[in-house]
Order: structure tokens, then C-alpha cells, then sequence
């Protein structure tokens, strides 16, 4: 299923290559994840996310614009200049900046954003362990069932397994 099939009126998880698509312009998911979070700016759709998600975001787009910056993949190398070149650092945190911005303007059209405490994440080990994730997905899980989410917006086939949650997947 697509996220541009999505059309139930129940909450949605946005996992975060949702938004490190989008906020990369990364191809070929960002023309679908643009759409999507377009339809959550409206109100046409009700996004949960968590605090794990956007620090997972965040992640990635501040890795995502050094890479593309430094022009290399190589993840030593990127966390190496970041940590030396003040210029590049500030750069790349102005992207992360910049993407904070627009996910306080999702805040006022309903979308959530939920807090990770540690029973919760004693939850997420447990669902890793009962449904073979890693933990960070697992996490994500076990976040959509304390809150009752059966729908996920996400690039991650290995969500696809579970019977008690619907993956939507970004259109080439």
C-alpha cells in the first residue's frame, strides 16, 4: 500500500525516512513524502511521530547534507569534518534547523509528537525480541501499540511482517 492510498481517518506513525526524504529532497521517495506530509499540513491526515523518530531524523539529515556537502558516503570521514570544520557543522545544522521549523508548523495542523520513556523502551526490547527487529524499529512498535497505532508510514519492508500493523510505503 502507498502512502498516497492512505486514507483512513486513524493515526498514522511517521517513521523517519518519512521525513529524511523529504527533508533531503531525496529521490526517488521525495515527491511521494512531500505529498503525504502535505496531506498532514491540511489536516487531511492525523501523524503520530516520536522523539526516537526525530532524533533519528535529525541524525540523518545533518549526515545527509555533510554528505552531500563533502560529496562522500563515508560516514568516518563525514563525522570527522563535521566535528573540525565549524563552517560545514553550521551548515548542516542549519538544515537540521530549518526541517525543527517545519515540523512546529506540522504542530499546529495535528500532527503528534510523542515523548519515549523508559518502560517504553524496555517495551521496544521486548518486541524486538518477540518479532526479531532491532531495537530502534522495535522501539517504533512498540510506541504504535501503547498509543493504539495500527497504520505506519515508512520505507522499512521488515515492518511488513506484522499482522497488527498496516505498512505504507513511499511511490517511486
Amino acid at each position: 500500500m502507498t502512502l498516497a492510498d492512505f486514507m483512513a481517518t486513524e493515526s498514522i506513525f511517521i517513521d523517519a525516512n518519512i521525513w529524511t526524504y523529504f527533508a533531503l529532497n531525496t529521490e526517488p521517495f521525495q515527491a511521494s513524502c512531500a505529498t503525504f506530509l502535505y496531506r498532514l499540513e491540511i489536516g487531511q491526515v492525523a501523524g503520530v511521530t516520536s522523539t526516537a523518530v526525530l532524533n533519528e531524523a535529525f541524525y540523518a539529515v545533518l549526515v545527509g547534507k555533510a554528505s552531500a556537502e563533502l560529496a562522500t558516503t563515508h560516514l568516518k570521514q563525514i563525522h570527522q569534518q563535521l566535528q573540525r570544520d565549524n563552517h560545514l557543522a553550521q551548515l548542516c545544522y542549519q538544515t537540521c534547523l530549518e526541517f525543527a521549523t517545519y515540523l512546529e508548523k506540522l504542530l499546529t495542523s495535528g500532527l503528534q509528537i510523542v515523548a519515549i520513556d523508559y518502560p517504553l523502551q524496555v517495551a521496544g526490547l521486548e518486541v524486538g525480541q518477540r518479532h526479531g527487529l532491532m531495537p530502534t524499529d522495535a522501539l517504533h512498535v512498540a510506541t504504535c501499540q501503547q498509543y493504539g497505532i495500527k497504520h505506519i508510514a515508512t520505507a522499512d519492508a521488515h515492518f511488513k511482517g506484522l499482522p497488527f500493523l498496516q505498512v505504507w510505503e513511499p511511490s517511486r
